[in-house]
């Protein structure tokens, strides 16, 4: 046996491959089924996890052909932590005494079956047969039948099937890497809409992500103490926002602004920033003690994402004492560098909103920690709607834009924006009404061209199951008046996204979102998102009028659903419903 990766660490994933076989044939077609499961292992290297991680590739040196092989196999990818299994078969093979045994051994491991279109010895009628049966049994065996050439010890699958192998297999070590995750989330949902809540046993029934709920309290007590984080450090962090990042660009007295329109994003030149009081320097100061606060202590309970809410009784229920809001560490916390320098992108939801944060770390996984941007769904602008704004301002568009065919929606929200999503932000102080504990939101408007999945898990007591909204969509830029005045309308210091879907008009998506914030994520392809939803379990809503499948761009649906009456039956029924 042998590792052609060894795992970054002892908290990601083992992918274990091997080759099952026909006993009869004979030696050169055993080495060429054993370089293909090489090969294959190879491809998989691509596979990155959030904070920088890898899997684990590990490839079984010898055929399985009889069950003694299997039970052999079985035991040394137990001794190598294997939690993701391959079958790579390039023969026949007899699935009972070979896959069926081996895989017998992890019941619970996310499987699939991977093999060229091959006529000699052909594996793929193996693939066939062992699918099939794993479907019988109700197991899913998700299967890529791939183009390689059919002769030769060393042959490669081509581009189109590497892609296919590379999302099904992340996907399946996505599912494995979230097993026993965990996530802070601090007291309740801030708007107590529901829609947020955090379902502790579904999350690990179908995720198994646990949840670390922990009272916002303890962290009040840390900054009125003045512990649990770094004095030296709390320095060092307050000048790079001073005096780095956000140089410049710190804008107190939101209010004013907002009352003259002022256009700040398009042309900051024209409002110089008033310099900033004791007091605005002193809550600034508390926010920023917030961000190293719970960073540490997400750090030493293991979280991989967090959730914080500003609202209530944190930050402007008046029946206690509103502190600062988290809008610059929830910021800080979504992006890929802080005044230490590059760092991982730790998802982390506004108004502890646990089923956002949920999807976010989904996504995060996907796509090896790529920053997921969180907002609002807070305004579709329909293109009639865009063209009447135009024509008040004077101001020519494209017909043929995406926002003018499709129309677009304003994505924007106080906190959680990443920084990845802009080219530059600003420092605005909190709107006093909303946020009396005081505080500091970054605001920006984000560039158009960013392709991305948006999207949203929602939970249904109906069903017993999750299930995700989402679709393609891209930023889209809209002419600077317009941006200033739309941005304007809602609230202007929070960022904005103008997000537009590929295929659903922005009149349909408003009755889609399933709750007040949707999330978005680059390089996270489709068919990904479908493998990584069925080993996960969680149902997938098709938007009206779009098309069920296609070729490239959708996943297979694996024999499992086809004999069992589609996928969200077969979902139901392995949900127990």
């Amino acid at each position: 046996m042998s590792y052609i990766q060894k795992p970054s660490s002892p908290a990601v994933p083992v992918i274990g491959l091997f080759a099952p076989c026909d006993p009869r044939i004979d030696d050169p077609s055993r080495e060429r089924a054993l370089n293909i499961a090489a090969m294959t292992g190879r491809i998989l290297k691509t596979i990155r996890l959030p904070g920088g991680e890898r899997p684990g590739i590990y490839v079984a040196e010898r055929t399985v052909e009889r069950e003694s092989d299997a039970d052999a196999v079985a035991y040394d990818f137990k001794k190598h932590g294997v939690t993701v299994l391959a079958i790579v078969p390039d023969t026949w093979f007899y699935p009972g005494k070979t896959a069926m045994a081996l895989t017998a051994h992890f019941r619970d491991a996310p499987l699939c079956c991977i093999a060229g279109n091959n006529a000699p010895k052909p594996g793929v009628v193996g693939v066939d047969a062992v699918v099939g049966a794993y479907a019988q049994t109700g197991r899913l065996c998700h299967a890529v039948i791939g183009t390689m050439p059919e002769i030769g010890q060393d042959p490669e699958f081509d581009a189109k099937s590497k892609a296919e192998i590379v999302d099904l297999v992340w996907a399946m070590t996505a599912a494995a890497w979230l097993r026993g995750k965990r996530l802070l989330c601090a007291d309740t949902d801030s708007m107590q809409m529901e829609t947020a809540l955090n379902h502790v046993h579904a999350s690990r029934k179908f995720l198994g992500v646990e949840t670390v709920r922990e009272s916002m309290k303890l962290f009040a007590d840390m900054i009125h103490k003045g512990g649990g984080y770094d004095p030296k450090e709390l320095k060092e962090l307050y000048k790079w926002t001073v005096d780095v990042q956000w140089k410049g660009r710190i804008y107190p007295d939101i209010e004013a602004i907002c009352a003259a329109k002022s256009p700040i994003y398009t042309a900051p030149h024209l409002v110089k920033p008033k310099p900033l009081t004791a007091g605005h320097k002193a809550k600034l100061e508390e926010e920023l003690k917030l961000y190293l606060i719970l960073r540490d202590y997400m750090k030493a309970t293991n979280a991989v994402g967090g959730g914080w809410t500003s609202q209530l009784a944190w930050g402007s229920d008046r029946n206690g004492t509103p502190m600062a809001c988290a809008d610059i560490a929830e910021a800080l916390f979504n992006s890929t560098f802080d005044h230490r320098g590059r760092k991982a992108a730790i998802p982390f939801a506004t108004e502890n909103d646990v089923q956002g944060l949920l999807t976010m770390a989904c996504q995060s996984a996907l796509t090896g920690g790529e920053p997921v941007l969180f907002a609002d769904y807070r305004k579709v602008y329909e293109p009639w709607e865009i063209q009447k704004k135009a024509d008040e301002l004077g101001i020519a568009l494209d017909p043929q834009s995406a926002y003018m065919l499709r129309g677009t929606i304003d994505m924007d929200n106080s906190g959680s924006g990443s920084l990845d999503w802009c080219d530059q932000s600003i420092l605005f102080e909190v709107y006093k009404h909303y946020f009396p504990g005081g505080g500091f939101s970054t605001g920006y408007i984000s560039p158009g061209g960013i392709e991305c999945q948006a999207g949203r898990l929602a939970y249904s007591d109906l069903t017993g199951t999750f299930t995700m909204i989402q679709g393609e969509a891209e930023s889209v830029e809209l002419p600077q008046p317009i941006a200033e005045a739309f941005a304007h309308a809602s609230s202007y210091s929070w960022p904005h996204t103008w997000i537009t879907f590929k295929h659903v008009p922005a009149s349909i998506t408003k009755y889609g979102c399933p709750a007040n914030h949707m999330h978005m994520v680059r390089n996270l392809p489709t068919r990904r998102w479908q493998y990584f939803s069925d080993y996960t379990n969680i149902l997938n809503f098709q938007w009206e009028g779009t098309q069920k499948f296609t070729e490239g761009v959708d996943r297979m649906e694996p024999m499992l659903y086809r004999i069992s009456g589609g996928e969200t039956l077969a979902k139901l029924r392995l949900a127990g419903k």
